[in-house]
């Protein structure tokens, strides 16, 4: 028997029916070969606020895919993707008992009917560490099946996946991840951006081994290589907590959507995240640091700063709310939740707000999105067309992609460049409640040291670095680095860092484009960059202390040659 196709509906291949509380309703009797089912797909929601879960709403499975079977023989009928309200229509042979399973996999639609954006899925497992293409696609994801339906006739079936078993936190992880592709499909606005696959493992598992919370990341063998699927998409794999015993210090993640979403858009500055392919090493967004977290309310290195603010504020534009909420159960067995609230202007300390504060930039992307731009999708494509933008400027400074250094203060240049005399000295306005100065590209903040060391060269120089300090659980640290900013007029070019006591630091050249070498080995050495043809522009040489480094405060020797 030839399989069913699902019928066009709402402009996708539609399908489908969920489960475990399904039922079915009879409809036309109308004579003929096949009955048409008409599927509506939905799960249950639990609504997190502040004060903890309230109550639960049902929305649709949009985007997720479904696969209906003969109840005798299990062969498969129809299969396919649900359309954006979790409705779909199939055909089935007349008379047979059949099911539906419909899984937490899901694809968000391009413009191109030929194609797609996003694909994904929630798988049930642990996050692998690797794995080659067949043993990744083996790994369950998780799905929810129907009771069996009598296609003696035409009808509905209506599928519901529960709380009361965590099916259906499965459905909101893969919910939000449709949310999230389709905000960037549509704030970019291209017709060939196209991202990789993003692949959520969640598991219920009581194994605190199997429990971890991860950004987005390639999908490797045991010998390196990156995954690729037959439709010639990079695998990136993450997992978030699952863990719902009740018992102290434990978490979980299904219901945190802001949570989700910061996770999702660290997708964006992933490496191999550039082309959907993974054909290129780098990210889709520049990103000048590692593709950390970092405290939102402290100063930061400015590079790992704004890569973290920025995932915040996506994390709440997606949404359209402000609020990024993480649950959790406290030392003493207590539920409690976090809340980072994007319009409090209170939530970084007077003393550590501004522009290499996490908390303080998401806070005035937030307020420049809603008090300067309108609130709505035109000024968040503003917002995303800033951080996508290669234009040079005067001085070698240039906008975020083709800056020295991709941070808050370059990016605001492009903010700046797509608004008017008048709306920008509103955006100065704004940011100024955070203590962000206002980025002058050619006389003014630039020259300064904020952001670098602005040097001559030849150089040779010196500097002092705090290394991590336990006591305070601080990575990437505002002093924890620093960069000596020149000119470079092209040709060969030879920079040189030596640690004073033996310590780690890091040496990276970073200019237009982002990242342009480094040093990272032999922990505690000298440490050389030689460039034997670097093209002409301006860069920035840092020092950073590395991940094995002493804790206290150590120097530095440096000379650009």
């Amino acid at each position: 028997m030839r399989l069913r196709s699902w019928r066009c509906f709402t402009a996708f291949w539609a399908l489908l029916l969920l489960a475990a509380c399904g039922g079915g309703s009879g409809g036309s009797s109308s004579s003929g070969a096949d009955a048409q089912i008409t599927l509506q797909a939905q799960f249950e929601k639990r609504t997190l606020g502040t004060s903890g879960f309230g109550a639960t709403a049902l929305r649709p499975a949009r985007y997720c895919w479904a696969e209906v079977r003969d109840v005798s023989s299990n062969a498969l009928l129809a299969s396919g993707y649900l359309g954006s309200d979790g409705t779909g229509l199939a055909t089935v042979p007349r008379g047979l008992s059949v099911y539906v399973r419909v899984y937490a996999q899901y694809q968000v639609p391009s413009a191109d009917p030929n194609s797609f954006f996003l694909r994904g899925s929630v798988k049930n497992a642990p996050l692998p560490g690797t794995a080659d293409l067949a043993a990744f696609t083996a790994i369950p994801v998780w799905s929810v099946t129907s009771n069996t339906f009598l296609a003696d006739r035409d009808g509905t079936l209506a599928v519901t996946a529960l709380t009361s078993n965590r099916i259906a936190g499965a459905f909101n992880i893969a919910d939000q991840a449709v949310t999230f592709g389709a905000a960037v499909r549509d704030m970019d606005g291209s017709t060939t951006l196209r991202l990789p696959n993003l692949h959520t493992f969640w598991t219920t598992s009581t194994s605190p081994a199997d429990q971890t919370r991860t950004y987005p990341a390639l999908t490797l063998t045991s010998t390196g290589a990156y995954l690729v699927t037959d439709s010639q998409r990079a695998i990136f794999s993450h997992g978030v907590y699952g863990l719902g015993s009740g018992a102290a210090q434990t978490e979980t993640d299904e219901w945190d959507d802001g949570v989700l979403q910061e996770t999702f858009a660290r997708l964006l500055f992933a490496d191999g995240s550039y082309k959907a392919d993974g054909s290129s090493a780098l990210s889709l967004l520049r990103r000048d640091n590692d593709n950390v977290w970092v405290d939102r309310g402290v100063q930061s290195e400015s590079t790992a700063a704004f890569v973290a603010g920025f995932s915040d504020f996506l994390a709440a534009a997606v949404r359209n709310d402000g609020r990024l909420l993480d649950s959790y159960v406290d030392g003493a067995g207590l539920p409690q939740v976090d809340l980072f609230d994007l319009a409090d202007h209170t939530y970084v300390s007077g003393g550590a707000k501004g522009e290499f504060a996490r908390g303080s930039i998401a806070v005035s992307l937030w307020g420049l999105w809603k008090n300067v731009l309108g609130g709505g999708a035109t000024g968040l494509n503003t917002l995303w067309a800033a951080v996508r933008s290669t234009a040079t400027l005067p001085n070698g400074v240039g906008e975020y992609e083709q800056a020295t250094l991709g941070c808050f203060p370059s990016y605001l240049l492009g903010v700046q460049s797509r608004m008017t005399a008048g709306g920008w000295t509103a955006a100065v306005t704004e940011l100024a409640k955070e203590a962000v100065p206002n980025p002058d590209p050619v006389t003014g903040y630039f020259n300064t040291t904020a952001l670098w060391q602005t040097s001559a060269i030849p150089l040779s120089a010196s500097g002092t670095l705090q290394t991590y300090a336990p006591s305070a659980n601080l990575y990437y640290d505002r002093d924890q680095s620093q960069a000596w900013r020149f000119v470079h007029g092209g040709g060969a070019r030879t920079i040189t860092m030596t640690p004073t006591g033996g310590q780690d630091f890091y040496l990276e050249l970073l200019g237009p484009g982002g990242w342009v070498a480094g040093s990272y080995g032999n922990a505690g050495s000298t440490r050389t960059l030689n460039l034997n043809s670097l093209p002409a522009g301006t860069y920035a040489a840092r020092v950073r202390a590395g991940a094995t480094a002493a804790t206290g405060t150590f120097g530095y020797t440096i000379s650009i040659n």
